[in-house]
């Protein structure tokens, strides 16, 4: 057993359950060196599409290894809520990505999970891109404290739906419970927000159902 000392600095570091928190911030570490080591190249939008068929197949298979083997429930696969949906746009995946990407610099995210629409369709592509402070200025875009993740969905009429929310940044180890659990930086508004505005900044057409197409971008 730890030595009380040591699990209380462990406790204020990582939570009351400190097996839970060492795991968590593990896997970020992890997926931190992955994203220093492959920098922009895997995880160019370019690869959106290819990287969605590695979430579907991985996704069913990560989520038995959580619940057998780690000593946390996390939810590899979870659902899209109605209030995350921010519009419905005419471009597929891969070239709405790379279009956003010139206004955001939007990437494929490595530590998200897989999501299902309320209507239980099943994601088509996911991307993010990040703003806010940094911890220290000298370090790269993508340790900055937010992330707007944007999930992708194909309609029956072969457009798609946006399901947006800002959340906080997957890839900061002294995030984990707040991105994990959905804590305080949450806020499906903020990131609807910024997903219309990045629609806009691009010129690329987009409606909320029930609405008129936008001006900008129509």
């Amino acid at each position: 057993m730890l030595p009380p000392q040591l699990l209380r600095v462990l406790r204020e570091l990582l939570g009351p359950n400190v097996e839970v928190g060492a795991a968590a911030v593990a896997v970020v570490l992890t997926g931190i060196a992955a994203r220093a080591y492959f920098g922009s190249v895997l995880f160019h939008p370019r690869y959106v599409v290819v990287w969605n068929i590695v979430r579907r197949v991985a996704a069913p298979i990560l989520q038995r290894v959580v619940y057998r083997y780690l000593p946390f429930d996390i939810e590899v696969e979870n659902d899209s809520e109605p209030n995350e949906y921010a519009a419905t746009v005419e471009l597929d995946p891969k070239p709405l990505a790379l279009t956003l990407d010139q206004v955001r610099e939007v990437e494929v995210p490595l530590l998200n999970g897989y999501k299902t629409a309320p209507d239980g369709r099943k994601e088509r592509a996911t991307f993010v891109w990040y703003y806010g402070p940094k911890p220290l200025q000298m370090l790269p875009r993508w340790l900055r404290r937010y992330q707007v993740d944007v999930t992708v969905f194909r309609r029956e009429d072969g457009r798609y739906d946006l399901f947006v929310h800002a959340e906080a940044n997957s890839y900061r180890p002294d995030l984990w419970f707040d991105h994990l659990f959905k804590g305080p930086s949450f806020d499906a508004a903020e990131g609807v927000e910024r997903a219309q505005n990045a629609l806009d900044d691009a010129d690329v057409e987009w409606r909320v159902e029930g609405q008129q197409a936008t001006e900008r971008g129509a």
